[in-house]
């Protein structure tokens, strides 16, 4: 069993800056299980040209790799031997998939086309909704729902689907207040007839969605410079990564079911 986890820190440091390489590899996995791990590292990469050929390869690459980490986090969860190790983990588990999100998945659909019927499943190629956006980079993440009926959902239903600590507003102002207010962490926002996702990180408040407007395409924004934002009466907002029930599904790869 020990060999078996030296062999996934090894698989999935091999695509890491040459120093994180090597120090990662002569960790042990004691010593990983006893601190908090610094997942964007690992997980940095260059992402190619979405014309180069090995831009789907690419992609599929980053998500065996968070495959991966996804398993080791379940085992080392598994073995803690108090809630308070539990804890431990689970809070790993948190910064490990919003940065992945926000860092990795994100950006490889940055540019893919906006059209309201869309449903594609790879970045860069067909056209995606703002729902099929949220959904799908979502599966794609290792959550284990289904993307065609969570995108479905009207945007306050898929909020609060995926998220805690769900909270009505009504002002873009107090939205990004709100979030202001926040720790660092991954958050869905659903508008009238829109939805999102808001990355809270470094005081930066950034709004990532298949938008409508503008460039009409999959785009990261500035929370207080979104046209999209600004333009809805009720904001229903909550956060994902902090959801314990969700993050204990993605761990564990339960199902993760609708909330109407």
């Amino acid at each position: 069993m020990k060999n078996f986890f030296v062999l996934l820190v090894l698989c999935i440091s091999c695509n890491a800056p040459a120093q994180t390489e090597k120090t990662s590899v002569h960790k042990t996995v004691d010593t990983l299980a006893a601190k908090p791990i610094r997942y964007a590292p690992i997980l940095k990469q260059n992402i190619p040209d979405s014309s180069d050929s090995n831009f789907l390869t690419s992609y599929e690459k980053l998500k065996t790799k968070m495959t991966a980490k996804r398993a080791l986090l379940y085992q080392r969860y598994l073995s803690a031997a108090s809630e308070a190790a539990k804890k431990q983990v689970l809070d790993s588990a948190r910064i490990f998939l919003h940065a992945a999100l926000a860092n990795n998945v994100f950006p490889f659909w940055y540019g893919t086309a906006w059209d309201f019927n869309g449903t594609s499943n790879e970045p860069q190629r067909g056209q995606i909704a703002c729902g099929y956006f949220v959904s799908t980079t979502l599966k794609h993440s290792g959550c284990n729902l289904n993307r065609y009926k969570v995108a479905q959902q009207y945007s306050h239903s898929i909020v609060k689907t995926l998220c805690s600590d769900v909270k009505r507003i009504t002002s873009v102002e107090e939205l990004i207040t709100y979030v202001s207010g926040r720790p660092d962490q991954l958050y869905v926002v659903g508008l009238d007839n829109h939805v999102g996702f808001i990355s809270k990180k470094d005081n930066e408040v950034t709004f990532i969605h298949s938008t409508f407007v503008g460039d009409v395409c999959v785009m990261s924004e500035q929370a207080d410079a979104s046209l999209v934002l600004k333009n809805s009466n009720v904001y229903v907002t909550g956060s994902l990564t902090a959801n314990d029930a969700l993050m204990l599904s993605w761990l564990t790869g339960a199902s993760i079911p609708v909330v109407y």
